[in-house]
């Protein structure tokens, strides 16, 4: 997400969506499901989606169900607008920016979307909301971040790259290879002058590298 700042994208918001009431039965999988296709109504592009099935109940100090997402991710536009508007907690209905689409959705689905205030580092938002995050035990692949939109995993994609090991001494590339004492050296496993012998990073007090026996 911080490569995404780099190139071009707001800054990454912490955002809150509440599930409807009416939809409190329905299984996480289609909570999540609906709960992206609100977060694009409002205007979040992509990020990830933390799952949190329970709220507390500080009165009684017990937990209730209350299933919302926490979200870590890109609101278009930004929210800087909104988060600095002085009539904040009177907001001007009509004016089209975050806090006026996330309002008019609530009315529409019942869905509540808020952002909270700006992160002091992602990592630590991240690390906060994953640590009581809901899960469900005994599912194969159930993911306790789900990505979406810009995210998406078919948006990520990867390069190959090749690794370059240097020698520490000379600097020149390494080579696979095996050390036999003062004998030639053998690369090829097939050769008939090949001998199985492993050479460890660290150096023997005359200099020599060590090597160990793996057997033939």
């Amino acid at each position: 997400m911080i490569e995404a700042v780099n190139r071009g994208f707001v800054d990454v918001e912490h955002v809150l969506v509440s599930v409807s009431r009416e939809d409190y039965d329905l299984s996480e999988s289609v909570l999540r499901a609906k709960c992206r296709k609100v977060l694009f109504d409002r205007g979040i592009i992509g990020g990830g989606m933390i799952f949190h099935g329970y709220r507390v109940d500080k009165k009684r100090d017990v937990l209730f169900w209350s299933p919302h997402y926490h979200v870590l991710g890109f609101v278009v536009g930004g929210y800087s607008r909104c988060r600095e508007c002085f009539r904040k907690w009177n907001c001007l209905r009509g004016c089209g920016d975050f806090d006026d689409r996330a309002w008019q959705g609530f009315q529409s689905d019942g869905y509540f979307v808020k952002v909270f205030p700006q992160r002091k580092t992602v990592f630590g938002t991240a690390f906060y909301q994953l640590n009581h995050a809901t899960i469900r035990v005994g599912v194969k692949r159930f993911h306790s971040v789900t990505w979406f939109g810009c995210c998406g995993n078919r948006k990520f994609k990867s390069v190959n790259l090749d690794a370059e090991v240097l020698c520490p001494a000379c600097k020149a590339v390494m080579v696979r290879s095996v050390y036999v004492g003062m004998r030639y050296i053998v690369k090829d496993v097939g050769h008939v002058d090949y001998v199985p012998w492993f050479v460890d990073d660290e150096f023997a007090e005359n200099g020599q590298p060590n090597y160990i026996d793996v057997g033939g």
